[in-house]
């Protein structure tokens, strides 16, 4: 049990945690979010482990918890430490560099877990499963600028999941997701006069804030106290949009030319637009060997079926010379995570863990609104039976690019910090 003032603590977290979702600054690619720092310490692996954050993972988990009744809250920060860009012939980057802003990241998550019936569980999660942004420095004199400088995907997923135990070893869970997302993106628009390509405009497009619906299946098995196994599956999400782009006027510095341009173009004004986007289905297995109560190891494996989701096309009727494309050309991807947890005799743990996370992104896709590379995390955390404390360094792997599909040939590179808190009573 916690005492009266750690109880106080996990509700004031609750809800800071909450409403930091109405201000997040998020890093990175699209990367899938740490479920709590629990499993974080052991790189992300959840699948096979019974706890609270688990239903964000494998909703049968949670059947077979060794208290049915459970709260965590936390938080995560994060952020690019550096993202570095060299530009490489041919195409417009020839001979430029720049780098991404590194703002960092709140990102919450809030699990819940109840007796239902006789034998089951039911379990309320809110977390961020998708989180991507991109912003580039010192858009004005960014090579590629016309092509995006900066883009933005936001998701917070409610899941509402029930479990049900088949006997001491084996529990059978469902959920359904509740998905609030958007997308943001801008870039910069050129025109032709006499010949001339002028830079004239910023643009940019915001969609509304979109909800949708998904489900997740999950088959949990401990045939002993050493071993226990985890299948799970979260289904693809597709999600329509509407939104609103805008035209800010960039000086070509001729007075006359600009008030020519002005009277041309719908300069101010709420254009209103409409796109989609499909989250993709996921697929994930795991196993947990506890050879002593000290000691456990744990390994995981996932399948992203990327290859499902569509281009970004931001379609403007009012203004067709605004529409634009991000032909992303995913492909499925894997992810393997490893970690070993230590026990002392006295109660506190140490984690440490490792994420191999493989990236969707094709050669010719990779450019300014969304650049990937395949990432390795090392993670370390702490734990007591109601605090986990943990953080990760995570490296992309450098990408050089010279078959860039938008003549962004280049090379890529960047690293990242992450932290985090995770309260349970």
């Amino acid at each position: 049990m916690l005492s009266a003032g750690r109880t106080l603590f996990v509700r004031a977290l609750s809800g800071a945690v909450l409403l930091a979702h109405a201000t997040l600054l998020h890093a990175g690619a699209f990367e899938v979010g740490w479920p709590s720092a629990r499993s974080m310490g052991v790189g992300g692996a959840c699948v096979s482990v019974a706890d609270p954050s688990s239903l964000a993972c494998n909703p049968a988990a949670i059947a077979l918890l060794p208290k049915k009744k459970n709260a965590a809250v936390g938080v995560m920060a994060g952020a690019f430490n550096q993202s570095l860009y060299q530009g490489l012939p041919p195409g417009a980057g020839t001979g430029t560099a720049a780098e991404q802003k590194t703002p960092m990241s709140l990102v919450p998550h809030v699990y819940a877990t109840l007796p239902f019936l006789k034998t089951m569980v039911s379990g309320t999660g809110i977390y961020t499963p998708f989180r991507e942004q991109t912003e580039w420095s010192q858009p004005d004199a960014f090579s590629g600028r016309f092509l995006a400088t900066k883009s933005k995907v936001d998701t917070l997923d409610l899941t509402q999941a029930f479990a049900k135990a088949l006997g001491t070893s084996a529990s059978l869970g469902v959920g359904l997701t509740y998905r609030s997302s958007s997308l943001s993106s801008a870039r910069r628009l050129a025109a032709d006069f006499s010949g001339t390509q002028r830079e004239i405009a910023d643009v940019s497009f915001d969609t509304d804030t979109v909800r949708s619906f998904g489900w997740t299946l999950g088959l949990f098995l401990r045939p002993s106290a050493r071993f226990s196994f985890g299948l799970a599956h979260h289904s693809a999400i597709s999600t329509s949009y509407q939104g609103v782009a805008k035209m800010t006027q960039v000086s070509t510095g001729d007075a006359q030319l600009d008030t020519l341009i002005a009277a041309s173009f719908p300069f101010g004004q709420a254009l209103p637009i409409a796109t989609k986007f499909r989250f993709p289905s996921q697929s994930s297995g795991g196993i947990t060997w506890a050879p002593s109560k000290p000691w456990m190891f744990v390994l995981e494996t996932s399948r992203t079926a990327w290859s499902g989701t569509n281009p970004v096309t931001y379609t403007v009727p009012n203004a067709h010379v605004l529409d634009t494309t991000y032909d992303l050309g995913f492909r499925d991807a894997w992810t393997y995570r490893t970690g070993a947890r230590f026990r002392f005799p006295t109660g506190p743990q140490l984690r440490l863990g490792y994420a191999l996370e493989k990236s969707p992104q094709k050669d010719a896709n990779v450019g300014p609104f969304y650049p990937d590379a395949d990432r390795t995390t090392v993670t370390a955390g702490f734990g007591l039976d109601w605090l986990d404390l943990a953080v990760g360094w995570s490296t992309y792997k450098q990408r050089i690019i010279t078959t860039s599909a938008q003549q962004f040939n280049g090379n890529w590179r960047a690293n990242a910090w992450t932290a985090m808190l995770t309260i349970t009573k």
